[in-house]
């Protein structure tokens, strides 16, 4: 059976740029019951060759938790079930990329600081999330809870052909989001192109 016989879902985002040495961040959306590859890319570089990331949450409870408490738009404060950490089993710390489902879907935010189990964001949250709603920690890419492409200076580096998958979760990962980063040093680069797949398989 072919690839698209697997296929649910497609996410796609065009150009993206940022400044010398700010990260350039794609949030793709988890699926229930299905696992998101990376599908196509196409990355444009100056003068520096960049690192892209394609990250998932750990494996830890503290990576897959809870909400333990409802929070409201413009909270800043998400309380969790279980103690937070970063991939690598430390407690995560400001710059931390996590994710939780709200009324409106997923929404991507960062750690500013943690107390216990109450995660202070470094973006007030958006839309409601609900006692139970799942959390996810990615922590940074330096924790290497991802897999990774090297991008060439001054060249476009194309990862996939369109005709199948180059990057796909951990079948742990199931209906989680993925974030896509490049680190962007010291010459900018762009993102032209990201398709993903939602997949069954």
């Amino acid at each position: 059976m072919s690839i698209p016989a697997y296929v649910t879902g497609i996410f796609s985002k065009g150009v993206h740029t940022e400044t010398a040495a700010t990260i350039i961040q794609e949030n793709i959306p988890g699926s229930d019951g299905n696992r998101i590859a990376l599908n196509h890319l196409l990355y444009s570089n100056q003068g520096t060759a960049h690192t892209l990331s394609f990250m998932y949450p750990g494996n830890r409870a503290g990576c897959r938790t809870t909400a333990s408490a409802d929070a409201a738009i413009s909270q800043a404060v998400l309380n969790v079930t279980d103690a937070p950490v970063d991939p690598t089993g430390a407690a995560v710390a400001s710059g931390d990329v996590i994710a939780y489902e709200t009324a409106a879907g997923w929404e991507f935010n960062t750690v500013s600081s943690l107390s216990t189990k109450a995660i202070t964001l470094g973006t007030n949250i958006a839309s409601p999330v609900t006692a139970g709603a799942k959390v996810r920690v990615f922590g940074i890419a330096a924790n290497l809870a991802c897999q990774q492409a090297a991008l060439a200076a001054s060249v476009v580096t194309e990862l996939g052909d369109g005709n199948g998958i180059y990057f796909i979760q951990p079948e742990y990962c199931r209906g989680d989001p993925v974030v896509v980063q490049s680190n962007n040093a010291t010459a900018a680069g762009t993102l032209q192109n990201l398709v993903a797949l939602y997949l069954k398989k």
